[in-house]
């Protein structure tokens, strides 16, 4: 997955912090192999997972990265992961989209945007068993590689309710 002609690309350890809140990313990350996940943190120190980031996957603080202010949210290696670093330089000349490697890119970012419209949404109208059903449908690979703390602090469960969410799906 050369994208660029000058491609950077960096490896990650699980636990690594790629992006803390507060910092001005300079990067979108672009997962080649591996996983990363963007969260916040509330005041009592809750984590609420916003985004998976599997392979193939564009994850970033847009608003910091477009217009370099600091970021609202945390970017972290959540399984040892090699990523592509996009910089603004790469795409500086986005309006020239001639270059397919550029429209690539413009697509990841794209569909990062809309996978994180499409989650709020669910947060706000679905229940918690339509929530998990779409996980799995959005993330297909995940639901067996990630821990079940992960996927219930997404989905905005406990772990043992997300148990129960999954026992009662077998059952249907």
């Amino acid at each position: 997955m050369n994208i660029l002609p000058t491609q950077q690309t960096q490896k990650f350890l699980k636990g690594d912090i790629l992006l803390k809140q507060g910092e001005v990313t300079k990067y979108g990350y672009l997962v080649k192999n591996g996983c990363l996940k963007s969260y916040t943190l509330d005041s009592s120190g809750k984590e609420h997972i916003l985004q998976f980031a599997p392979e193939d996957w564009m994850i970033s603080d847009l608003d910091s990265f477009t217009n370099e202010i600091p970021s609202i949210i945390y970017i972290e290696a959540i399984e040892d992961s090699e990523v592509v670093l996009i910089s603004k330089s790469d795409i500086k000349d986005i309006k020239q989209l001639e270059r397919p490697e550029l429209i690539e890119i413009a697509i990841k970012f794209r569909n990062n945007l809309i996978a994180t419209n499409k989650r709020i949404i669910g947060l706000l109208s679905a229940t918690a068993e339509e929530r998990y059903i779409d996980f799995t449908l959005l993330y297909p690979t995940l639901v067996k590689r990630l821990p079940l703390k992960l996927i219930a602090a997404y989905i905005g469960v406990t772990p043992e309710y997300l148990s129960d969410i999954r026992r009662n799906l077998v059952k249907k």
